[in-house]
């Protein structure tokens, strides 16, 4: 069985998720499909880039760590740039819901793929080596500096000497927030109202808590804020930005339009060298 409808994606996260993360997962292919929110296909043009300039091993399959993931778009990615047949994924989620739905996919394109639950930064069911981490706004999900910096760490350890870790994220412009924040609350919480597995009174409570809730705050100002958090644990990091849209929702946006809309921001890091080089 291959879960690629929304339907399927919908009845995985009511048996998978919980109140923390249902509405997130519950509507996710809805702004997928819709262009409203960023995926790991947005940035396909820089994981090109950053994989032309990379020598990987040679001969055998590449050993590639997927840190975190709504769905399967990052696997179809790695797949179209490096082939199926070359890879090997480890993917981990402190979610099943998005395990659940890369292993369908897996199921029916033949990827080599074993996905586990795990939270960064400790990643502890991971282990090395690995000769390609790929992670998509993992950092901004994680509450302190101190477990920012830990999780990085984390990656320069589990990467090969020759190995490279693919960071891509967006950062919110001069409105501090992403483009159909407000919007992507109130479409959340009239998923959960209506489809969380709880009682009237739950999902009531739920929806409540996630219109109404803070937007997280971004642990990012700039691409080169994100850029020098990466660098203490990399011998080279390579800076990528994109200030144009990627949808046409994105580029009817009232930030974007005002002009101070989000900039997409892609960061190449190899030389790992943990706790940083002497």
């Amino acid at each position: 069985m291959t879960l690629t409808t929304g339907m399927d994606a919908l009845r995985t996260a009511r048996q998978c998720c919980t109140a923390e993360c249902f509405g997130y997962h519950a509507t996710w292919r809805l702004f997928r499909r819709a262009g409203l929110k960023g995926t790991p296909a947005w940035h396909t043009g820089f994981y090109r880039t950053a994989l032309t300039r990379w020598q990987p091993p040679a001969g055998g399959r590449i050993r590639v760590l997927v840190a975190g993931a709504a769905d399967e778009t990052v696997l179809r990615v790695l797949e179209a740039l490096l082939g199926t047949r070359r890879l090997e994924v480890h993917l981990v989620d402190a979610c099943p819901t998005p395990l659940h739905l890369a292993q369908a996919y897996a199921y029916w394109s033949g990827l080599l793929l074993e996905p586990r639950q795990d939270r960064a930064p400790e990643l502890a069911t991971c282990h090395s080596p690995f000769d390609l981490i790929v992670t998509d706004g993992l950092l901004s999900l994680l509450h302190t500096p101190a477990h920012r910096a830990a999780t990085v760490r984390r990656f320069a350890e589990l990467l090969t000497d020759e190995g490279m870790l693919l960071y891509t994220t967006r950062i919110a412009g001069r409105a501090g927030v992403l483009e159909y924040d407000r919007l992507g609350r109130h479409l959340t919480a009239a998923a959960a109202a209506a489809t969380w597995p709880g009682s009237p009174r739950a999902r009531l409570r739920l929806a409540q808590h996630l219109r109404t809730r803070r937007s997280r705050a971004a642990p990012f100002a700039s691409p080169g804020d994100l850029a020098a958090a990466v660098a203490g644990d990399f011998g080279q990091v390579r800076l990528h930005t994109r200030r144009a849209a990627h949808t046409v929702p994105i580029a009817l946006a009232p930030s974007v339009l005002a002009g101070h809309g989000s900039t997409s921001v892609g960061i190449a890091a190899t030389a790992p060298a943990p706790g940083g080089r002497p």
